[in-house]
């Protein structure tokens, strides 16, 4: 009998000391998790981009400034036409416009066709983005097509309004792993923390399907925009420095050059260029 009462008493702390290691592993090391897996479930976001900040001349002109851009999506629930007749009407203003060989831009416009059509076939998802950064132009010829459940968001482009020039000094932005915009090289990349600001966010909470309830009350965090940067950079001296840099190596046949132009009184950079 105190065998069979010793035994019990084993398995009973056994059970007890499982349940408490299952209980701190789900509510201690995972509990940060879950609370965030929970709020996903009743909690609608959206991320409000910032502004990105100008890069302006001594002169205060342009040097990269902030275009009109919009991000194309789909609310599955108002398409009411058939994904495949949608998908050939958007995807020929979606590939880009610059193949030499005919049969490439057929194959490029089929996989934009299949692409398109995957994405409109989602019904586990209530909007879907299909295409981002087009151009209003873009914009208007879809828009003529009246094409129900498609929409644009407002979204942001980078302007080069001297093309090429100081390239290598201004960087590019691009997407990062996440899909957000980032500086790359130049000026674009070193001072990419102050240009691009801080990014706000727009809650709400959702039902079960994730669709917003309009009822419920939204919060938001507004966006801080990126602070503009001034150089020292001379336009016309800039523009002089690429084209005399470029006749140069034409003339003597150089595989390469550059060329700085600085301020002996304060070290400012009135100009550089490299080639090619």
């Amino acid at each position: 009998m105190q065998n069979r009462v010793k035994l019990l008493y084993v398995i009973f702390v056994a059970v007890f000391i499982v349940l408490i290691a299952r209980l701190f592993f789900w509510q201690i090391i995972r509990g940060s998790d879950l609370s965030q897996q929970a709020r996903n479930q009743y909690e609608y976001g959206q991320t409000i981009a910032a502004p990105r900040g100008n890069i302006l001349a001594s002169d205060g002109s342009w040097l990269v400034g902030k275009g009109e851009a919009w991000l194309v999506y789909a609310s599955i629930p108002e398409v009411k036409s058939d994904p495949e007749s949608i998908s050939q009407k958007l995807a020929p203003l979606f590939i880009e416009d610059d193949f030499e060989d005919s049969d490439e831009k057929r194959q490029a416009l089929l996989a934009e066709i299949d692409r398109l059509d995957g994405l409109l076939r989602k019904k586990e998802v209530v909007w879907v983005p299909l295409k981002n950064k087009i151009d209003r132009d873009t914009k208007t010829k879809i828009e003529s097509l009246e094409i129900m459940g498609i929409g644009f968001e407002a979204k942001e482009s980078r302007l080069y309004p001297e093309a090429s020039s100081a390239a290598h000094l201004l960087g590019f932005v691009g997407k990062n792993k996440e899909g957000a915009d980032e500086g790359y090289f130049g000026l674009e990349g070193y001072y990419d923390l102050i240009l691009s600001g801080k990014p706000g966010f727009l809650s709400r909470e959702s039902d079960a399907k994730g669709t917003p309830i309009l009822t419920e009350e939204m919060k938001e965090v507004s966006a801080i925009q990126g602070v503009d940067l001034v150089t020292n950079i001379d336009k016309t001296i800039q523009l002089a420095v690429d084209k005399k840099l470029k006749e140069g190596i034409d003339k003597f046949g150089a595989s390469g050059g550059t060329v700085i132009v600085m301020n002996p009184a304060n070290g400012a950079i009135l100009a550089m260029s490299s080639y090619p």
